[in-house]
């Protein structure tokens, strides 16, 4: 329980202010369920239907996050990766597709090799309590001062471990 409030000793709360989130995704039933689970872990997310519309609000808003399919309307998203390189993004980039692991992968490690704060990707169809947990996680991450992802699953981590002595 939480002591009494004073002008001196305010009670502090849980989340005191929301991050915001970019959720780029060309199937609007996908943007709302994203949006749904980001605003039950604390996020605010704002949606773009294009490339194009993301950088624009880049320009204009302060995102703690990306959430991002890798293909929008027949369009890849290394442009887009690249524009977030070359503006310097250091938030963590969640990839999200649908088809072949391995171009998720693929994508994943594109987005690595420019220096991008990349999760490990989820593939489509959503599996909802994974991506819930992976925003919890992340919100969670940034609160406690990390600049990385996720940690468990985040994409340096798909690297071999040295084996243990």
């Amino acid at each position: 329980m939480l002591p009494p409030s004073s002008p001196l000793q305010p009670t502090p709360i849980p989340s005191p202010w929301r991050r915001g989130m970019l959720v780029l995704d060309d199937e609007a039933a996908v943007r709302r369920t994203i949006c749904a689970i980001a605003d039950r872990a604390g996020w605010a997310a704002i949606t773009a239907t294009s490339f194009v519309d993301a950088e624009t609000l880049l320009g204009v808003e302060n995102f703690g996050s990306i959430v991002t399919d890798i293909t929008i309307a027949h369009a890849p998203v290394e442009d887009f990766l690249h524009t977030l390189a070359e503006i310097g993004y250091t938030a963590p980039v969640l990839l999200t597709g649908a088809g072949d692991a391995s171009r998720l992968g693929a994508v994943a490690d594109f987005a690595y090799d420019l220096g991008l704060n990349t999760c490990f990707p989820i593939a489509k169809p959503l599996a909802l309590a994974t991506l819930a947990s992976r925003l919890a996680r992340i919100d969670s991450r940034i609160e406690r001062g990390f600049a990385g992802c996720c940690f468990r699953d985040c994409h340096w981590r798909k690297v071999p471990l040295p084996p243990a002595a």
